[in-house]
């Protein structure tokens, strides 16, 4: 088995521009249906609610192990 992992450091911030959290929370829905009135009644009724955060990675590191 092969286990990877990642450790991420940098900057949060949160989004603040409306029509960037509604491209975001548009395409991660997008990844797990298709159904174009699920999408617009969760973004008419439910995107006051979303806070979205950006990170800024700053330095990765990570590693690979072989399990058996």
């Amino acid at each position: 088995m092969n286990i990877r992992s990642v450790v991420v450091f940098g900057q949060i911030s949160v989004v603040k521009e409306a029509e960037k959290t509604k491209y975001i929370c548009t395409n991660l829905c997008r990844k797990f249906t298709d159904d174009a009135a699920y999408l617009e009644h969760e973004l008419t009724h439910s995107l006051v609610r979303v806070l979205c955060l950006e990170l800024s990675p700053e330095h990765m590191t990570g590693k690979l192990v072989n399990e058996s």
